[in-house]
């Protein structure tokens, strides 16, 4: 079995104007993943260990803090949203994302299923989870909702959950025809209709 200080964890946190957004609701996750590595150094606040630079003004930047028991390391990149269009179905019954692991081999093994669509929608013991970037979030009668059985807890469906934007649903892979659009939300896409994808778009 692995050791568990050999299992690396990542935040990927957006910059926006020099502005960390979403950062409670980061910190959160950030410090059940260094209490689920028993990480010899507790950071309380992320934002300590981010430097905000004067070049990130007026910039969109993607921050990634990659973590395990003994280190952290920060990065930053110029960030240029993923176009989806399409989503395809894809099950896989054994899949874990409880915590943002650093290894996503899996996750791109499911991705590279997707055929000619540009995203993959998780199906795990006949339920609807997540994309391989992200949560999802379905339209129906001028609700949006998220599935209750997600991958990962996601900061930015925490965000909207908490606002009372979106609501909890159980999501049967059968029921998603149900809705009239999907839409993908992560740290760095935040609610944004003009990003929706209609239901017909997605594949079996």
């Amino acid at each position: 079995m692995e050791e568990i200080g050999l299992i690396m964890l990542f935040e990927t946190l957006a910059i926006n104007n020099g502005r960390i957004l979403n950062l409670d609701y980061h910190n959160r996750r950030f410090k059940q993943g260094q209490l689920f590595l028993h990480c010899q150094t507790m950071i309380d606040d992320i934002a300590n260990i981010i430097n905000i630079s004067d070049e990130f003004d007026n910039k969109f930047i993607r921050c990634r803090v990659t973590y395990d028991k003994y280190s952290i390391k920060v990065q930053y990149f110029d960030y240029t949203p993923k176009s989806i269009q399409s989503f395809k179905l894809i099950e896989c019954n054994y899949i874990d994302y409880t915590y943002k692991y650093d290894d996503r081999n899996l996750l791109n093994q499911l991705l590279s299923q997707k055929g000619d669509c540009d995203e993959i929608i998780i199906i795990k013991n006949g339920l609807v989870t997540d994309c391989s970037i992200g949560n999802l979030l379905f339209l129906k009668d001028n609700h949006w909702y998220t599935p209750d059985t997600p991958l990962l807890q996601g900061t930015q469906r925490a965000y909207l959950l908490e606002a009372q934007k979106i609501h909890l649903a159980n999501i049967d892979k059968n029921d998603i025809w149900q809705y009239e659009k999907v839409m993908m939300i992560n740290a760095l896409n935040a609610f944004d209709e003009n990003r929706v994808v209609l239901i017909k778009n997605i594949k079996e």
